[in-house]
């Protein structure tokens, strides 16, 4: 499966009913979509960071899929919104093809999405390391429900984003406790990001975005 996530920020004066209209149209028009194979769209909770107002993550069977769906009319004009900067602030697009993934349960919850740009000394060694250990901490924290990490084929934003690391958790308890607090996270998976390890590989600006979710969303 091939996933396009876009992390939209609104501007301040963007009015509570703009941007539930423009939900709504983003909603619709993504149903809309010819061979569209999940579609994701909901405000972001409280305590992101970097993380935008608003998600959309659609699905489809690849990226060929993905572009001919981009190119119809209705979505044309979601992307004239999406570039009206007295309305969309700052907008983080990936492309991704479904990478390294396990699932327990397609219960509600919540999504939750990393964005990471490993750049710093990159080497095929160092980001496999990388790759290995992020993916091993579902093996350890109990409260990963489903998960994906994935190499961005195509990035766009603050950054050239190189990885999308997705979870999906019964609560934000689920991540806020277990995940941020346990050892494999701390100890081990958070020195690839600290300056002050000789391992550092991940550029200190990235993306903590998370939502609820009616339904997994992790399917490829």
């Amino acid at each position: 499966m091939y996933n396009l996530l876009l992390v939209i920020g609104y501007t301040p004066e963007t009015t509570a009913e703009t941007r539930a209209a423009f939900a709504e149209a983003l909603q619709s028009a993504g149903r809309a979509l010819p061979d569209v194979r999940g579609l994701l769209v909901q405000p972001t909770l409280p305590g992101v960071y970097n993380g935008g107002d608003l998600l959309c993550r659609l699905v489809f069977d690849d990226a060929a899929a993905c572009a001919r769906a981009f190119a119809t009319e209705n979505w044309q004009t979601i992307e004239a919104q999406l570039a009206d900067g007295t309305q969309v602030a700052t907008l983080e697009r990936v492309g991704y093809d479904g990478g390294l993934r396990g699932d327990t349960t397609d219960k509600a919850g919540i999504y939750r999405v990393a964005l990471f740009c490993a750049n710093v000394r990159p080497t095929a060694e160092r980001l496999a390391a990388f790759g290995r250990q992020t993916a091993s901490m579902p093996s350890y924290i109990k409260s990963i429900r489903r998960w994906q990490l994935s190499g961005a084929t195509t990035a766009s934003g603050t950054r050239p984003w190189t990885h999308v690391w997705e979870q999906e958790y019964e609560n934000l308890d689920g991540l806020n406790g277990p995940y941020m607090m346990h050892p494999a996270h701390w100890a081990h998976v958070e020195r690839w990001f600290d300056t002050e390890y000789t391992e550092h590989l991940v550029d200190p600006v990235l993306v903590h975005t998370f939502c609820a979710i009616d339904a997994a969303v992790i399917i490829g």
